[in-house]
């Protein structure tokens, strides 16, 4: 059996993630499609190009006041190198692009989330609590890498 460097392997499957995404990404360019549930999955590139990618959950409800909303993360970041320790660690930034119908209002958030592997200064909690003011808000979230989908969800007033 012909033994390949993990590098090269990386390449390989970043490559066929990369195509993955961008064949993703023409398929639906004409509409944005909106998701109602509470709990939607992103396929992500990791911004450590040893980690490859893997899925961000992102599940979305209603803050702890009326003028939030509450995003909960649950981050999965693969390497083929993950024999042993490794030395670095794997994470993305999340952004969140909200629309609050009531008052008009609109924002960005951003948050780096770290895979549940690492334990690095990356690591930080993994939500977000995102100060949109009182009514509706719409909220589409995606990553700083290639990813597909980039699920927007409507969060009614509380």
């Amino acid at each position: 059996m012909k033994k390949r460097p993990i590098s090269t392997r990386a390449v390989a499957v970043t490559g066929a993630l990369t195509a993955v995404v961008t064949v993703g990404g023409t398929v639906n360019a004409g509409a944005q499609p909106m998701y109602f549930s509470p709990e939607q999955r992103i396929h992500t590139l990791a911004e450590v190009p040893q980690c490859l990618g893997g899925t961000v959950d992102v599940r979305v409800t209603s803050g702890y006041t009326p003028d939030e909303i509450h995003a909960d993360f649950t981050t999965h970041l693969y390497s083929p190198a993950w024999v042993g320790l490794a030395d670095y660690e794997c994470y993305v930034t999340m952004y969140a692009d909200w629309h609050n119908h009531d008052t008009g209002a609109r924002g960005a958030a951003e948050h780096r989330v770290a895979s549940w592997r690492f334990q690095g200064p990356n690591v930080t909690n993994p939500y977000l609590d995102i100060d949109t003011g009182a009514g509706p808000v719409t909220v589409t979230f995606r990553t700083n890498t290639p990813h597909t989908p980039s699920p927007t969800f409507e969060v009614p007033a509380r």
